[in-house]
This record gives structure tokens, sequence and C-alpha cells, in this order.
């Protein structure tokens, strides 16, 4: 099974919310979706015009003043040569480390990438805008930038996401792993991910289903790398 890789996301590892199911979610959860685990750089924030929401997030990442400037301005660099592609997935591997020792290193992060089995590779590019431009979302320019590029980190499992403006919905938003239970037999591996790409598949089909109340986005088994 071939796997294109889609780029590589700073996360917040996140204490399991009191919406999850304890008794099928672990303890501390990772996510490719920022609603359930914090994103950086938070580019919503950095290019706002709030200045009360900037100093914010730079007292949550307890950065002075003159780095959280140094920050925006890597923002600025980096975005604007493509390496940064908005809102927050790095194109390479390189550029996260860089990131994550430059500016978080008091912060517990980890970096994931992030793939999608090539037979889904051209149902998820049509969601996006057609040909390649600045403006295309991270995700969809790292795919069509590095072409069948594999991915670099070693696999922890599978996740059920909905893409949407750059961003993902996971299942976990939805609770939906209450329905997977009662549906199918549901387990997580020892990573907290869905152990194998059938069952994500499975869960997917569940999950584009009509009369299921999810986001209107198309659901697909991502798989989901970790980068030392």
């Amino acid at each position: 099974m071939k796997v294109r890789s889609g780029g590589y996301l700073l996360i917040e590892r996140t204490k399991r919310a009191d919406y999850m199911d304890a008794e099928l979610i672990p303890e501390f959860v990772q996510s490719a979706s920022a609603c359930i685990c914090g994103q950086h750089p938070t580019l919503d924030v950095l290019w706002g015009t709030s200045k009360h929401g900037k100093d914010q997030y730079r007292e949550r990442l307890r950065l002075p003043e003159e780095e959280f400037s140094t920050l925006t301005e890597w923002v600025e660099i980096y975005q604007e040569s493509g390496e940064l592609g908005f809102p927050q997935a790095f194109q390479t591997i390189e550029l996260a480390k860089a990131f994550r020792d430059r500016f978080f290193s008091h912060i517990e992060l980890d970096i994931i990438e992030i793939g999608l089995p090539e037979s889904y590779v051209a149902e998820f590019l049509v969601q996006g805008d057609q040909g390649e431009s600045p403006e295309r979302y991270g995700v969809e320019r790292f795919m069509l930038r590095h072409g069948y590029d594999a991915p670099f980190g070693q696999l922890l499992g599978y996740e059920v996401l909905g893409y949407e403006n750059g961003m993902f919905h996971s299942y976990l938003c939805n609770s939906l792993e209450q329905d997977f239970a009662k549906q199918f037999t549901f387990r997580l591996n020892k990573n907290g991910f869905i152990p194998t790409l059938e069952e994500a598949e499975r869960y997917c089909a569940y999950s584009n289903q009509e009369d299921v109340e999810t986001e209107p986005v198309i659901w697909l088994p991502w798989a989901i790398y970790g980068v030392e």
C-alpha cells in the first residue's frame, strides 16, 4: 500500500476531554485535529489584528516579547517562501524541528507526519482549489509539490479525519468512538490510534453516511507517523 505524505505538524499531546469515552480513549491523546490538540505556531493569532489575542498567545507560550517578535518574523519568512504552509503544515521535517527547538523547547510538543493512502489522494485534492498557488493550503500544497514522497516517520496508526479549510476535524470531535464501538469492534493501539487501515476505512464509511450527524466533510483514513 502506497501512502502519500501530507507534511508535518507540531502538536501538543493533550489530556482526554471530559466528553470522550474514558473506556475507549487513553488518558492522553494525539490528533491531527487542532480541535483536539493545540498546534503551533498558531497563524490565525499571529496574523490577526487583536493585540490582546497575541499577548495571550505569547503568555501561553511563555515567551518574552523579543522572542515572540522573532517567532512572528520566522513565520512571515517561511510562509512567504512556502516552507510553512497555511495554517500550520510544515513542508520539511528540518523546519518543524527548527521551530520546535528554537521557540518551543520548554513545551512538550510532538512532531507528527500525516499521510494518505494513494487511492484516496485524488478524492482529497479535488476538495481544494484547482491548480497550485501560494494560497493553497499547506497539506494540499505539500502533496502537489512532493509528488509521491513516502512518509518519513514511524507509523503510529490511523485517524478518521475530515478536512476543511486547511485543517482537520477528527472522529473524536464528534464522539464517534461510541458509535464505532456499538457498530463494530472498536479498539485503539498502544499509541492511541486505530490499528489498521481496514478498520479506519470501515469507520470512515460509517462516518460518511448522510444520517450520521457529523461535519459535512469527506471522512478519510489518514495515517499518522511519529517523528523523533
